[in-house]
């Protein structure tokens, strides 16, 4: 192994671990102990599932050491009627904390350890069986319907990310660690893939820092919501394109459309490779379709178990209008074409502020690159992969704009981020070449050379 492969590791697991670091730090702030921006939706969703696939959750309180449970009534006279008695139940089991819901019948109480099995059994005895129900863990947003609700307008591998870090204990950070997490694994296969095309380790730097310096994919790793999740997937769906390994990014964009539909986008990059690779039917339908398919089905296994096959099925095909529809005037609503100079960021939290912007000279570069396609393309035939998998996913936005998905937002963008990236490393790396700076420096040289016998001849007359 030479110098130049070690440092190239050094640097990516140097830069891996800040970044970790750097945004696990931001988003474990005490202000951030709350639900942020659409986390609202996402995290109670993923609560729920796990409620009704019977797993129970714990919240604990880092200040007091007491659990956290949500007493949630069936409707709304039974709250009237029972609620006066819970709260006295809890202060006689020393509740550290109360929390009142008024846009559903809940409330939230947080019990020292020592007294929450005895809470639940005297609760039994107090509130009649079918009037109400517990979810043990931390407390909801005080959204209308919120204790129902399962997002299953979209799909549910980012949903699964978000439960397996509220299985540890169900706070913010938790929900928010698989997403860096996510965001560490992208700019990693991101910098694998350029390498992989160009051979070189400058590209492959090159493509690290755009993709660990990208503003959008900074501010969603900083919260549980799916956008991250459709980053690293479809950065594992263009590492395999690198790879030349077609089957496998067949299953890649499969996951990727399982975090979000968008992150299936680059599909047409799969149909368009297996119309010109594959040899028989068989394998044609299995790379475009099957492969797939299993990809994005297995993720939502969990929400099919929890909902039932057909509701989840029924669900899913009445996504479509949902995504295919206006969603009011929302003040943040950006169209695709807006993120390419970044004119309207979303704001994810005030104060510290979060906002979801995007890179204008990463993705303009992709709108000049189109005129340097086919000079790079004889360099480095890898690259048109990329292309197609930025363009598709663009076009097909403004595919969905024209049928009548008119809110878009900005952290959309972070399905554009890799493929981008990735391009932006490969092209650099060829067009930025050092033969460049060496052959200036010599010409600057014999300028400079050129200028000093001028004076001495003007000085010598």
């Amino acid at each position: 192994m030479d110098w130049r492969r070690i440092a190239f590791i050094l640097i990516i697991f140097i830069t891996s671990l800040a970044a970790f670091w750097y945004v696990y730090d931001f988003a474990s702030q005490p202000v951030f102990h709350d639900y942020v921006s659409d986390e609202v939706w996402y995290v109670p969703a993923s609560r729920n599932i796990l409620h009704r696939l019977g797993v129970s959750l714990t919240h604990v309180n880092e200040s007091t050491g007491s659990l956290g449970v949500n007493v949630i009534f069936s409707n709304q006279s039974v709250r009237i009627k029972y609620q006066y008695d819970v709260e006295k139940l809890a202060l006689r089991h020393n509740a550290t904390y109360e929390k009142e819901y008024l846009k559903f019948p809940g409330v939230y109480f947080e019990i020292p350890p020592e007294q929450f099995d005895s809470f639940l059994e005297d609760l039994s005895k107090t509130v009649p069986e079918g009037a109400y129900y517990t979810v043990p863990g931390f407390w909801y947003p005080d959204k209308e319907n919120i204790q129902n609700y399962l997002n299953t307008e979209h799909p549910f591998l980012g949903k699964d990310f978000i439960m397996l870090g509220m299985l540890l204990d169900d706070k913010p950070i938790n929900w928010r660690v698989p997403g860096i997490i996510a965001f560490v694994l992208t700019i990693i296969l991101v910098a694998l893939a350029a390498y992989k095309i160009s051979g070189s380790y400058l590209a492959g730097l090159i493509a690290l820092v755009f993709a660990v310096a990208d503003p959008t994919l900074q501010a969603m790793s900083t919260v549980a919501m799916l956008d991250i999740y459709v980053s690293l997937f479809v950065a594992l769906f263009v590492f395999f394109l690198a790879l030349e390994r077609d089957r496998s990014a067949a299953f890649a964009v499969g996951l990727a459309g399982a975090a979000k539909l968008s992150g299936g986008f680059g599909w047409p990059v799969v149909l368009f490779r297996a119309f010109r690779r594959e040899r028989n039917i068989v394998g044609f339908i299995t790379t475009i379709l099957i492969l797939p398919a299993i990809g994005f089905l297995l993720p939502n296994v969990p929400a099919m178990i929890a909902v039932g096959p057909k509701k989840w099925f029924d669900d899913f095909l009445g996504s479509f209008k949902w995504h295919l529809s206006n969603k009011g005037g929302h003040p943040a609503a950006s169209p695709v074409w807006e993120w390419f100079v970044n004119k309207k960021a979303f704001a994810l939290h005030y104060n510290p502020n979060v906002f979801a912007q995007t890179d204008p000279f990463l993705l303009m570069a992709m709108v000049l690159f189109i005129l340097a396609l086919p000079w790079l393309y004889r360099r480095r035939r890898g690259v048109l992969a990329q292309f197609g998998v930025f363009w598709s996913t663009t076009l097909l936005f403004l595919l969905q704009y024209l049928l009548g998905g008119t809110t878009q937002f900005s952290f959309y963008a972070t399905a554009l981020v890799p493929p981008a990236a990735v391009v932006m490393g490969v092209a650099l790396n060829e067009l930025l070449r050092w033969e460049a700076f060496t052959n200036s420096l010599w010409l600057y040289l014999e300028w400079l050379l050129e200028v000093k016998d001028r004076i001495r001849l003007r000085l010598g007359r």
